[in-house]
């Protein structure tokens, strides 16, 4: 039901609907109380852009998902099992506060006008990156705009000028730096590293975390035990493939992969070998996605927080909003160590 029908119902003009809704105070009670009573019975919903071009605050927000690749195409998001839960947390968070959420994929440079006609129209009043690459100059250009945004994944912006925006991470060098140590501790020597995608911050600090436990271990990083992965499952199995081909079947005793979609590919790799895990081979993981308690051998893994980080990122944003913000908010979200039987200590 639109404005003019409710005007028409209650026997006012629409300008008066406008000023019942939006609260002035220059309505007779008795005017404001019908016309309360007709929105109630019908029902009415003001249009976002009509209260935009009123000065209002949009309560929407924008999740905005990049990058997601699976072998098989379909229902990318449904069927991403980090992204998926995450996107979930941000909506549970936003509607707290009561916030509605628009989401929306990003699957060229192209799409990012869209983003933009959605901050201009004033649809929205914030948006959240989901999976976008490290120091993405189209995301640089929107918080140079003025858009408040807030990435999750993503280093400091180098640009000291910009100070309107929100990144929150987990602790991925730290993660992958206890990962790693697990496996030391547990007597592996020959371990190799799962790389993540390297246009992703996650998967170039949680490298970074694999090679300082392995640094002060004083064990060497072998070209042939890295191999680079992009977080799929499919990535994953390629790279355990290349990891124990030819002569390094064997020789590699333990595997840490940069998160565990990827440990769901190189375990079916490495069962095609007829190398038991972890009796042959140790592997850890990072995220601690639902299914990895319910593998076999259930994977010892990092927990990543994704509803602290969804909470952080969302809260922030929301309070960027309401209450404008003159700094920088960066937030690292501590890991938890999760150890289970995928891991087992060199004889």
């Amino acid at each position: 039901m639109y404005s003019k029908e409710i005007a028409k119902l209650a026997g006012v003009s629409r300008s008066t609907v406008s000023r019942v809704i939006n609260n002035y105070s220059n309505v007779a009670p008795e005017t404001k109380e019908k016309v309360e009573e007709v929105i109630k019975k019908y029902g009415y919903v003001p249009h976002a852009s009509a209260q935009a071009l009123a000065g209002k605050i949009s309560k929407i927000i924008g999740i905005f998902i990049a990058n997601i690749r699976l072998g098989d195409e379909d229902f990318r998001v449904f069927r991403n099992v980090y992204i998926s839960p995450f996107e979930a947390a941000i909506i549970d968070y936003a509607d707290k506060f009561g916030y509605n959420v628009l989401v929306s994929i990003i699957n060229d440079n192209n799409d990012f006008k869209k983003i933009r006609d959605l901050f201009n129209s004033k649809i929205l009043s914030g948006g959240i990156f989901l999976g976008a690459n490290n120091n993405s100059k189209e995301i640089l250009e929107l918080i140079e705009n003025g858009y408040k945004i807030a990435i999750i994944d993503q280093e400091k912006i180098k640009n000291r000028k910009i100070k309107n925006y929100i990144i929150v991470n987990s602790d991925n060098c730290k993660g992958a730096y206890i990962a790693t140590k697990h496996l030391i501790d547990y007597g592996h020597k020959r371990i190799a590293h799962i790389c993540g995608d390297m246009n992703k911050y996650s998967g170039i600090k949680r490298l970074e975390g694999y090679k300082k436990a392995m640094d002060e271990a004083n064990l060497e990083v072998k070209k042939e035990y890295l191999a680079y992965g992009d977080f799929t499952e499919a990535g994953g199995f390629d790279c355990a493939n290349k990891l124990l081909e030819n002569g390094n079947k064997g020789q590699i005793t333990a595997i840490f992969s940069s998160n565990d979609t990827m440990v769901l590919g190189a375990m079916k790799a490495i069962r095609k070998m007829n190398i038991k895990i972890p009796e042959d081979i140790s592997i850890v993981g990072f995220d601690d996605i639902k299914v990895a308690s319910y593998m076999s051998p259930s994977l010892t893994t990092v927990r990543s927080p994704i509803i602290e980080m969804a909470s952080a990122a969302t809260g922030n944003l929301i309070s960027f909003i309401e209450n404008g913000v003159g700094s920088i908010s960066y937030n690292t979200v501590p890991v938890e160590f999760i150890i289970r039987e995928s891991t087992k200590k060199v004889r």
